[in-house]
């Protein structure tokens, strides 16, 4: 999957890509909430550095608890990634055809992640990166894909972050849902190519697929 990042003040990027750079906000030391930039693709504290050998981009929700690289992160580093949508790829006649999907009334969504800091032994490099957090799709959405980025609003992003968080109130909060509508928006092949980041990007090329929130 590729995410597109609501750009922020100087940022015209409308395709981030794996191991770019993404903004997350994450709590603070004083129990509030910070912003930081990050790298999209973790990198785990006790591993030797940056590497795409393994694909962290992505975390599946259900082995969060089992996975070496994401369990320390899902107890101590639950993120959350403020974006304007997400991009995914439907094949149809041989063909992969991209959509945007974004929330219906044009705001941003709010997408669960997990970060964690990696620093040499050897010399004064730290890495910051966050991978995103994914679910079964929810019935609506298995058009387009079989699995789906954890959806949360303002309230449940609250939960997600919150220190000592319960595990029951963790579980439902990854389970498939569509957190608002959505509209699911046919652009053309232009964003395939990750070179490409102004906003044609997300320009339509068919009518949206309009979903209704579907929270459990």
């Amino acid at each position: 999957m590729d995410w597109v990042n609501e750009p922020f003040p100087g940022d015209d990027n409308f395709n981030t890509s794996p191991t770019a750079q993404a903004w997350i906000i994450r709590p603070d030391s004083d129990g509030a909430y910070e912003a930081a930039s990050a790298r999209w693709w973790l990198v785990p504290h006790w591993s030797d550095g940056p590497s795409n050998r393994y694909a962290m981009f992505n975390a599946k929700s259900e082995t969060l608890s089992s996975s070496n690289a994401f369990k320390g992160p899902f107890e101590r580093g639950r993120c959350i990634l403020p974006v304007s949508g997400f991009y995914e790829w439907t094949k149809r006649n041989d063909r992969k055809l991209p959509h945007y999907v974004r929330p219906s009334d044009g705001s941003a969504m709010v997408l669960a992640g997990l970060w964690d800091r990696w620093q040499s032994k050897t010399s004064n490099e730290i890495v910051e990166s966050f991978t995103i957090v994914t679910t079964a799709a929810s019935p609506e959405l298995e058009f387009l894909h079989r699995r789906q980025p954890v959806m949360l609003s303002k309230p449940s992003a609250i939960e997600w972050m919150a220190r000592d968080q319960e595990a029951t109130v963790l579980a439902d909060l990854m389970s498939p849902r569509l957190a608002f509508d959505l509209s699911v928006i046919p652009v053309s092949t232009f964003v395939s190519n990750s070179r490409n980041t102004g906003a044609r990007c997300i320009d339509p090329v068919g009518d949206a697929v309009e979903l209704s929130a579907v929270v459990p």
